[in-house]
């Protein structure tokens, strides 16, 4: 061969190659894209389509062991959010643990905080406070003090306050100490200002370490900071001359802590709305109402539905006492007074009434408390006239629907005890006994293996039975062990496959047991009966809205040979009763040859209802 023909071949091989190589690295980016995407739609909305995204978001990466673990690890976390949303604690908790168990030290990723804030959110959720402790001192754990300050600090912070919401305070001290020597090292003087300013607040309110609070705000002042940091320290100031009853000295912080309010965009209703009730409130103790009231109306004119609701409910305390003590005329009071009932409607506060009886006994003559007084009474006898009704109607309601759950739960049982009993129906059990026998005298170890699998068949059908609701994947188990044991009963009599869409059979799905495998059966003994070739029983289970449609094919002789099987069977009547009164819908059974002459075999589909958790 000539040395250019062979450079020639070198060449293209070199170029099949490089091209197959960018073919492989394209196909590997676009699945990564194809699962980012997956990820955002499941990420829009929490629907029925959001568990098909991340289901599929799954399957995609469990085909590539390549693709990085940062996908696994969205994915899990997607699926714990979506049962959060939808209150299916169990979940959430479960995906939430899977998430941050994939996570190892060290931490490198900014979304690792999102996944352990989500699981110790959880636990705090259901007051599990030592898991949700766990879970942030894991955190902690892998997150290193130079690279991974803010996660720290964020992590210093939660557990400062939960610890303080708990009233150990020494604890909450601690975390704040940590807060400030992560301040120190990063020279971030705000952050040291701010946290230094929260203990002062410690020593003051909880400790009673009212010298020591002082001595902190005095060293605290002498640091040049940012605006935000200031208004919290003359804040604190303020508020503790406040409760030490020098009001001008409190006024003075107030002042400027209004001043640095407006100049500050972040949280600006909220703080303005403290800055003015703290002032009205201090000119209230000094008696200055005028300018008290000026504030009040001020304070009026910047609430909106989104105001905090606490700062309005003070807004209404100091409002009422300003009336209370001043005695102003008692029809600008009353119209004061419906205002803000209707405005407190809208934010849903409850304890304006007993401010309104406390002034109108104060206030209002005689004959018009009486009045309101009868009418109070009135409204009272009607209200309570009415919450009687309703709780017997109430009442009614709950022992109907629990003699009719009552009812159900005992056809649901007779149903499982007689599935239960066609199961382990004594043509099946003698027929395999024969085999095991005739593979004793033949085969030990194979009879040895027979007699293993229908032991577990059998312990798989008394499990089950014993449950309303089993897991899909235990289902699933004994659908196919039966079909297995027939096999080797029957060897080369037929094929089966099941195929699961929507949903993966290790999801946390739970369905009525035994529904499915009657239908196989009667594929099994009379569908294939006499057959010359070998039989082929399909299997779909599709997750669709809140049930699971179940279709059963097979490549039989039909239901016009079939048919007294599946019109006198025991099974067939007891799964239609319980999948109508469950679903309303009736189980299709169909001869495939009335569909299309060309083809064999009997059509089977139904629905099955399914739930998240065992006890739903």
């Amino acid at each position: 061969m000539s040395k250019p023909l062979l450079l020639f071949l070198i060449l293209i091989v070199l170029s099949l190659f490089s091209c197959g190589k960018k073919n492989s690295k394209s196909v590997f980016l676009n699945k990564i894209a194809e699962i980012d995407h997956l990820h955002s739609l499941a990420k829009k909305a929490v629907n029925d389509s959001t568990l098909v995204y991340v289901n599929a978001a799954k399957r995609l990466i469990d085909s590539d062991k390549n693709l990085p673990d940062t996908l696994l690890l969205e994915n899990f976390f997607r699926k714990g959010y979506f049962y959060k949303q939808i209150d299916v604690t169990d979940s959430a908790r479960y995906y939430f643990y899977k998430t941050i168990d994939l996570v190892k030290k060290p931490n490198t990723r900014k979304r690792n905080r999102a996944y352990f804030r989500s699981a110790w959110e959880m636990e705090e959720q259901i007051n599990n406070m030592a898991n949700a402790f766990s879970i942030v001192e894991r955190f902690i754990g892998i997150s290193d003090k130079e690279e991974n300050v803010d996660d720290l600090i964020f992590a210093y912070n939660y557990l400062n306050r939960a610890y303080l919401d708990l009233g150990n305070y020494e604890k909450s001290l601690e975390y704040n100490a940590k807060i400030l020597e992560m301040a120190k090292q990063t020279s971030n003087v705000d952050m040291y200002v701010i946290t230094a300013n929260a203990k002062a607040d410690v020593y003051y309110a909880y400790l009673n370490k009212k010298e020591e609070a002082f001595k902190l705000l005095d060293s605290l002042s002498t640091i040049q900071c940012g605006k935000e940091a200031k208004r919290q320290l003359y804040r604190t100031y303020g508020i503790l001359h406040f409760y030490e009853e020098e009001y001008h000295k409190a006024l003075n912080y107030y002042d400027k802590v209004l001043k640095l309010s407006k100049k500050t965009k972040s949280n600006y209703n909220y703080n303005l709305l403290e800055s003015y009730n703290n002032i009205s409130e201090a000119y209230i103790e000094l008696k200055d109402y005028k300018t008290a009231s000026k504030y009040l109306d001020t304070t009026k004119s910047i609430i909106d539905s989104n105001s905090f609701e606490s700062y309005v409910t003070v807004y209404n305390d100091l409002r009422f006492l300003l009336n209370y003590r001043t005695k102003t005329d008692e029809g600008k009071v009353l119209a004061e007074y419906k205002s803000l009932v209707e405005a407190n409607r809208k934010q849903h506060q409850q304890k304006i009434n007993e401010k309104l009886y406390a002034l109108e006994l104060a206030n209002e003559k005689e004959k018009i408390a009486i009045i309101a007084k009868n009418e109070s009474e009135l409204n009272n006898v009607r209200l309570l006239t009415l919450l009687v009704f309703s709780g017997l109607l109430l009442l009614v309601g709950y022992l109907l629907y629990r003699q009719r759950r009552y009812a159900f739960q005992k056809q649901e049982l007779q149903m499982q005890q007689r599935l239960l009993r066609s199961q382990m129906n004594p043509h099946f059990t003698f027929n395999t006994l024969s085999v095991i026998k005739n593979q004793i005298e033949e085969n030990q170890e194979s009879a040895g293996d027979y007699l293993l699998r229908f032991s577990r068949l059998l312990r798989l059908i008394l499990e089950n039975s014993l449950r309303n609701y089993v897991q899909i994947e235990n289902e699933l188990e004994l659908l196919r062990k039966y079909m297995d044991l027939q096999l080797l009963r029957f060897p080369d009599k037929f094929r089966y496959t099941i195929r699961l869409e929507n949903f993966e059979e290790e999801d946390l799905l739970f369905i009525p047991p035994m529904l499915i495998q009657p239908f196989v059966e009667n594929s099994i003994e009379h569908g294939f009966l006499g057959t010359p070739y070998k039989g082929q029983i399909d299997i779909t289970l599709r997750m669709k809205n809140k049930w699971i449609t179940c279709i059963i094919e097979d490549n039989g002789v039909g239901l016009s040979k079939s048919k007294k099987g599946y019109k006198n069977s025991v099974s067939m009547q007891l799964i239609s009763k319980f999948t109508y009164k469950t679903t309303k819908q009736k189980i299709v059974i169909v001869d495939k040859k009335d569909k299309e002459l060309s083809k064999t075999g009997v059509y089977v589909e139904f629905l099955i209802p399914y739930k998240f958790s065992e006890n739903d």
